[in-house]
């Protein structure tokens, strides 16, 4: 079956019966898996805002393509940023008994397009977001056979500690990207060099 399948499958299930997916999945993946389920459907959550470029953008073709460019680079940002989060709750839920680090990325890949598919909208984005954020310590409860409580725990560490390791990437890219195009100063040592010259 292809992921694509699997994907729209798993996402029905957590939108119908979730309670029932997470008691009876018995399927065994290795990381690849829910990392491409996770890609996808962080790729999907930026369909909205890709549209809505290329739609404010009809006269300009070259200004469309470089917003689903763009939209397309928050998808795989996004991405990134939720696999952090999921091995911060994996290393914290490993504490607690738990086995298998694809477990975790199951766990928080397959509530993904919940937590994160309506992050447009204000109000209801923000509640959709916390039902997926339940929906993963529910994954992580059930996947790794520890108590809720546990899975709150790791769940609520790996926010805290994910939103400083944001925070870090972000700052060491922005350096990279603010200091691209500047020309190269004059060190105060080819200074002085210049003036004994």
């Amino acid at each position: 079956m292809s992921i694509l399948k699997q994907w729209k499958g798993v996402n029905g299930y957590m939108i119908r019966d979730p309670g029932t997916f997470f008691s009876e999945y018995d399927e065994t993946h290795g990381a690849g898996y829910p990392l491409a389920f996770m890609l996808l459907s962080f790729l999907a959550t930026m369909l909205p805002f890709a549209a809505l470029v290329m739609l404010f953008n009809l006269a300009s073709p070259a200004d469309a393509a470089i917003g689903i460019v763009v939209a397309l680079i928050f998808g795989i940002v996004a991405w990134i940023f939720g696999v952090i989060e999921a091995l911060v709750a994996h290393v914290i839920a490993s504490l607690f008994g738990g086995r298998g680090a694809s477990l975790t990325l199951e766990a928080y890949a397959f509530p993904t397009l919940i937590r994160s598919g309506l992050w447009w909208l204000p109000v209801i984005g923000w509640a959709t977001g916390f039902y997926g954020w339940y929906l993963q310590i529910k994954g992580l409860a059930a996947f790794h056979d520890i108590s809720t409580g546990k899975a709150v725990v790791a769940a609520v560490i790996a926010v805290i500690l994910y939103i400083p390791a944001v925070i870090i990437i972000a700052a060491v890219i922005a350096a990279f990207v603010l200091d691209l195009g500047n020309p190269p100063e004059t060190q105060p040592a080819m200074l002085l060099l210049d003036v004994l010259a």
